[in-house]
Formats: structure tokens, C-alpha cells, sequence
């Protein structure tokens, strides 16, 4: 009787054992933080790649407590920096910062997103209504299912760089230019031929003579990328784009698969790091213009009547492609309608 009892006491603290077991088990996977592996279309060591994606992954983990790990890669190391947008949409990478001007062809109004040339929309107009006038909303719409997007990284004006002096838009004719984006429409349209080259290509591209000048980014990307070494001049004010606005691009099961406060701190601390990044970006670019302009760097700024020529062409740009794809009219609607109501007071309280 005394040995009955004892085997079912030994059976009853097995069984506790086992539970508790089974139990410590479920509640280290639960606290086994989610990972995801992503790229980025810029290299992290550069300033954009500091001032975005690089930000983005320090501010995700830190308000997740460590329940996100960011695996992120640089440019190039899993995919080519034009197949981000691919390799997040079709699995291989669960996130990754990319340029709509990339997807130029598969999405037109994509570049609508990005910039626009000529100064039709500008810094203040742009983000305003990217967050406030509905073109986030806009481009997740474009995306449908396919992947989920967040406005990710805003960089200072550009600025053009030629091999040959350039004083007028006139000059453009004939040169060939690395350009992106809406740009190429206007350089176009302006008697000049485009080419699309990664950041990484550009240089080597000046040097071998594929191309006669570029347009990449401000003046903290240009000199890192070492445009002031190739090209003597420099043009402004940028009738080609104002600032950038980049893309977090996100798998659509991976988002799913998150939990409804991580999604918040996903797409919150995308909006920090854009805005961070972007003082980040303004104070860097100073000074690295200080750096080209010691370099002896020849700068010239456009006349009033070529920046209204580049406005002009590219509202005549704007409406051309409006008819050819409706999606790009929907967005360029949407964009027109924004400006229409934002220019009364924002023309009230500027300083002329």
C-alpha cells in the first residue's frame, strides 16, 4: 500500500515536471524576439544610408524593447541596389529602403512620390501632403497587397554636376546625364540624353565617358560619392527635383505576422528617422558644401526666366503622362488639388 502510494506520488511530480517543462518552453519562445533581414538600395556607410535606414533599424529596436532584431545588409550584398523592391516582394528579404524611380516603368506615378522637377511641389509641399494630404495612403494604394510602404528618408535639394560648363538650360543640349525620376523627362525635353546608373556606377560612368554630367543628391552624398573629383562644374538652384522622399518597403506576410503595437513602432519610427535624418542631412550638407566649394568647384545658379522654363515644361510633362496611365493622373489630381488649397496661405505668410 505504501509503495502504491509512493510510485503515484513519483507519477504526480513527473507530470508537474513535464508541464512545467512544456510550460518554460512555450514562454521562451514567446519572448524569442522577431527577426527580419533586409537591404538597402543606399550603402549604410554613406550619409543616407546613416541618416534612414540606419536610424530607422537603432529607433525600431529600441522602442521594441528587443523584440525586433533588424538584420539589415548593405547595398549589393544580397541583391543589386535596383532589386530591392523585387527581392521584398517576392520573399527573399522582409524589408528593404528603396527609390520608386527604380520602378519607373512597372509604376509611373511612383516618381509622383518621389519628386517633382521645376519646383511644382517643393520640400514643405511634398511632405505635407504626403502625410497630411493623402499620398501616403496614395502610394500604399498603388502597392495594392503586393508589399506595404512607408515614406522612409528625406535629403536636402541637389544640385546638377557637368563636365562642361553650363550656364543656361540651353547648355544641357546634347549632354549626356545620369538622372532619375521625372528628371529624365526634363533633361529630355530639354535636348539632352539620360542614362540610369546606381550610386556606384555614377563616378566610373563620368570617368569613362558614358556620361557628361549627373544629378545624384545633395552636396554630403555628391562629394562622398566624389562628383567634385570628375566633374568642375556645379548647377543650382535643382529645377530637375527638390529634396527626396525614399521608400521602407515591407513584405506583406511579414507585416501581417507582427502584432498591432509593433506595427506602430515600425511605422513611427520610420517618421523619426526621416525627420531626423533630414536635420542630420541639412547640417552634414553644409558643411560638405564648404568642402566643394574650397575644392574650387565652378557654381552657377539658373536665372529666374530658366527656373519658370523648367516649370513650365514640367507641368506639360505632368498633364502628357496624365493621359497615358490613369493611376498617375489619380496622384497627380490628388497633388494639384493640394497645392490649389495650400498656395493662398502658404503665398500670405512667405517673405518675397
Amino acid at each position: 500500500m505504501i509503495r502504491t502510494k509512493s510510485r503515484s506520488w513519483i507519477f504526480m511530480v513527473l507530470a508537474m515536471v513535464m508541464v512545467w517543462l512544456v510550460m518554460t518552453g512555450l514562454g521562451n519562445a514567446a519572448d524569442k524576439p522577431i527577426r527580419w533581414k533586409g537591404g538597402s538600395c543606399f550603402g549604410l556607410a554613406s550619409p543616407l544610408g546613416k541618416n534612414t535606414i540606419l536610424l530607422w533599424k537603432e529607433y525600431v529596436e529600441k522602442m521594441s524593447g528587443g523584440r525586433m532584431v533588424i538584420e539589415l545588409h548593405d547595398a549589393g550584398e544580397i541583391v543589386p541596389p535596383t532589386k530591392i523592391y523585387d527581392a521584398v516582394r517576392d520573399g527573399l528579404l522582409d524589408f528593404g529602403m528603396n527609390t520608386p524611380a527604380w520602378q519607373k516603368g512597372k509604376y509611373p506615378a511612383g516618381d509622383l512620390f518621389y519628386t517633382l522637377p521645376g519646383g511644382v511641389m517643393e520640400f514643405n509641399d511634398l511632405v505635407i501632403w504626403m502625410y497630411g494630404g493623402g499620398g501616403k495612403e496614395l502610394e500604399q494604394e498603388m502597392y495594392k497587397d503586393e508589399l506595404i510602404v512607408f515614406p522612409l528618408g528625406l535629403t536636402p535639394p541637389e544640385e546638377v554636376w557637368t563636365k562642361k560648363p553650363v550656364k543656361t538650360l540651353a547648355d544641357m543640349k546634347g549632354l549626356k546625364i545620369r538622372a532619375a525620376g521625372l528628371s529624365m523627362d526634363l533633361w529630355k525635353k530639354l535636348g539632352a540624353s539620360v542614362v540610369l546608373l546606381a550610386g556606384g556606377e555614377v563616378v566610373p560612368g563620368l570617368q569613362r565617358g558614358l556620361i557628361d554630367g549627373a544629378e545624384f543628391l545633395d552636396a554630403s552624398m555628391d562629394y562622398t560619392l566624389g562628383l567634385h573629383e570628375v566633374c568642375k562644374y556645379r548647377l543650382g538652384p535643382p529645377v530637375h527635383m527638390s529634396n527626396n522622399i525614399f521608400q521602407l518597403l515591407i513584405k506583406t506576410k511579414s507585416w501581417k505576422e507582427l502584432p498591432a503595437d509593433l506595427q506602430a513602432i515600425v511605422e513611427n519610427a520610420a517618421m523619426k528617422a526621416t525627420l531626423q535624418g533630414y536635420a542630420t542631412f541639412w547640417m552634414d550638407t553644409i558643411e560638405f558644401d564648404k568642402k566643394i566649394r574650397a575644392y574650387g568647384t565652378v557654381t552657377t545658379k539658373l536665372s529666374k526666366a530658366d527656373q519658370a522654363k523648367s516649370r513650365k515644361i514640367t507641368m506639360e510633362i505632368l498633364e502628357e503622362k496624365s493621359k497615358q496611365d490613369p493611376y498617375f493622373a489619380k496622384v497627380w489630381n490628388s497633388q494639384k488639388a493640394f497645392i490649389n488649397k495650400y498656395k493662398p496661405y502658404y503665398d500670405l505668410t512667405k517673405f518675397d
